[in-house]
């Protein structure tokens, strides 16, 4: 998971801070909180190494069961479940076929490309049109792009119908809206004014419109709580992922 944390900001542990912290499991709260504050004073391979290792740990312990996590403490095997386990199982609660072979950086990348895609093709036209044109698409082009792709979209069609930034808006949009729903509009709100605080260039046109969308959230399987735990976060080192890649493209 290295090459996948390295990339992540205290702004960004901090959110998933947010999305990880429960009195219902056994996750160091408070001491992850510590580590994301010594992140913040000192930007230092030390400290990074600490909160690598602390997040690695707490979300393979989120991606497996309490009795199996004791199990494997007591018989001296790994606690938690492995990374690739996790997420094609978030992969299969998303009901999303996305292709899991490769780093940990391009299984979340593709993870997170496959869904919003998948979610945008599931939206109703006018949602859809709203979305492009929300995105500055004009009017008229998106009326056009819609009809001529029959409900039938990828990633590759739609930057060339329109651009990167389109498509990387259209993305965030969908996967803000999906996190938001899964852990609530209260969470949510706080977390992402935090986001929008911090990271105003990257998030600062997100807000409660993403979350009005008629999503296929409804249909995630959120069985067991740890669901509404590892798929927001997922989700979102996919989204931090891309962030960092479209950042080397430009």
């Amino acid at each position: 998971m290295k090459e996948l944390l390295s990339i992540l900001t205290p702004t960004d542990y901090q959110f998933l801070a947010g999305i990880m912290e429960s009195p219902l499991n056994q996750t160091d709260d408070v001491g992850f909180q510590e580590r994301v504050a010594a992140l913040e004073a000192e930007d230092s391979e030390a400290n990074r190494t600490a909160i690598e290792e602390q997040f690695e740990a707490e979300f393979r312990y989120l991606g497996s069961s309490e009795i199996m996590y004791v199990f494997r403490s007591m018989t001296g095997e790994e606690r938690g479940a492995p990374f690739q386990s996790i997420v094609r199982d978030v992969a299969r609660s998303l009901k999303v076929d996305a292709n899991l072979l490769g780093s940990d950086r391009e299984v979340v990348e593709r993870l997170a490309e496959s869904y919003a895609t998948q979610q945008f093709a599931d939206l109703p036209p006018e949602e859809q049109q709203k979305m492009l044109e929300d995105l500055g698409v004009e009017a008229d082009k998106a009326k056009a792009f819609i009809a001529r792709s029959a409900g039938v979209f990828a990633l590759p069609m739609l930057i060339e119908a329109f651009n990167i930034v389109v498509v990387q808006g259209l993305i965030k949009t969908i996967i803000f809206g999906t996190i938001a729903k899964i852990i609530g509009s209260q969470l949510a709100g706080r977390l992402f004014a935090f986001l929008v605080a911090r990271m105003p260039w990257w998030v600062s046109w997100i807000g409660p419109a993403a979350w009005t969308l008629s999503l296929g959230w409804t249909a995630i399987d959120l069985q067991g709580p740890a669901k509404r735990k590892t798929i927001p976060i997922v989700l979102y080192l996919g989204l931090c992922s891309l962030r960092e890649r479209h950042a080397d493209q430009d």
